[in-house]
């Protein structure tokens, strides 16, 4: 299964074999679903890429897109009924509604999907901006679609007349990487839509290309073979850091994005940490982890952990404050890292790491099940 990211190298492959695609895309929800806003799938004539959430209701907007596919032009809006999904084995969580924005891609649009996929790939902030019902004010048709870069001044031909006040608000949210439905008022002003009504007003879909989730592990030995095998499978940019290169290299590693064979402190400062990125310090030794731990709090924003002893983690995080580090991010480290399932094996040890990342990234929760708030310092939530 493709991450929301991946699928704009996908959709540069397809068009570059001079194949249209179909892209249907989550822009808003109701209750409780299975993908949030954003979401995406490609659907071609040999099949889709991605998921929108499975089930009965994705099988509805396949239908869909490959009717508009046949007709080869077009876009439309799907309504995915969840409340009454008679086609699942059990009863589920899932009882919303979501709607599906669907349009075609043609081998013209290779330009936009290029630049998508080159800003996912270097973790550079943008958004594809959609038209999705142009109402009764504006020219551009529904499915018209540009790429904005909060640093540009340009939006793009289709999308001409977009600018001043409006423009602004879209560039702002392109950078902090919310995605949204918005209609712009009578005023020029842009408002979120939580239903959608027709009103006559136009409606645009900002979607961030927050760049590849970064999956940074630091320390090549036993743990993180599997750590590296997991997080490629979850659609994470994976890099390996090593200061050996018989360790660090592509043989122990193929799934790696990136391997890097030099001093823990210089690897990590020669990489650009943001709030994208998990950094995982799983080396040989806990000086080494102390080390780590150190280099990556001078670009604070991204997620650190590292595993240990509850003794050893709690011993580095009174160093930590002794020397005068901000309580507030001590507080944001996992460690130990992990979540509480008894793992032993190193592929069970990467499990509950991975499953803290992944716990830490959908819900934000924290409690007694993760262990570096059981039995370390890290600040709960709930």
């Amino acid at each position: 299964m493709a991450a929301v990211d991946q699928i704009w190298s996908e959709a540069v492959r397809t068009l570059e074999r001079n194949q249209p695609f179909a892209l249907a895309t989550v822009i808003n929800v109701r209750g409780s679903t299975p993908r949030e806003v954003g979401a995406k799938m490609i659907i071609r004539e040999d099949g889709q890429v991605g998921t929108i959430g499975g089930g009965c209701g994705e099988a509805e907007v396949f239908r869909k897109a490959r009717i508009l596919l046949d007709e080869g032009a077009g876009a439309r809006l799907a309504e995915v009924d969840l409340t009454g999904d008679f086609d699942q084995q059990e009863i589920g969580t899932c009882g919303g509604i979501m709607d599906v924005f669907i349009d075609l891609w043609a081998p013209a649009d290779l330009p936009l999907a290029r630049k998508l996929a080159d800003s996912a790939e270097h973790n550079r902030p943008a958004a594809l901006l959609t038209m999705i019902d142009p109402g009764t004010r504006s020219e551009a048709p529904a499915g018209a679609k540009a790429v904005i870069d909060p640093s540009g001044t340009e939006v793009g031909a289709e999308l001409d007349g977009l600018e001043g006040e409006p423009l602004r608000q879209i560039r702002d949210r392109t950078a902090d990487a919310v995605a949204a439905l918005l209609e712009v008022d009578g005023e020029g002003t842009l408002k979120p839509v939580t239903h959608i009504e027709a009103n006559g007003l136009p409606r645009l879909f900002v979607d961030p290309i927050t760049g590849a989730q970064r999956l940074i592990i630091v320390g090549a030995g036993h743990i993180a073979q599997p750590l590296c095998e997991l997080g490629a499978m979850l659609g994470f940019h994976v890099t390996v850091i090593d200061d050996r290169a018989s360790f660090a290299n592509r043989e122990r590693f193929p799934r790696a994005a990136v391997i890097l064979a030099k001093p823990f402190t210089a690897a990590i400062e020669s990489l650009r940490l943001d709030r994208h990125c998990y950094l995982i310090s799983v080396t040989r030794g806990h000086a080494f982890d102390e080390e780590v731990v150190r280099a990556a709090l001078e670009q604070p924003g991204c997620f650190i952990g590292m595993i240990g002893s509850r003794r050893r983690a709690r011993a580095m995080l009174a160093r930590l404050a002794e020397d005068g580090i901000d309580p507030g991010m001590i507080d944001e480290i996992h460690a130990p890292l992990g979540l509480d399932i008894g793992a032993e094996t190193p592929e069970e040890i990467a499990i509950s790491i991975m499953a803290e990342i992944i716990r830490e990234r959908r819900t934000g929760v924290r409690d007694d099940f993760t262990l570096g708030a059981k039995v370390g310092r890290l600040r709960r939530k709930a």
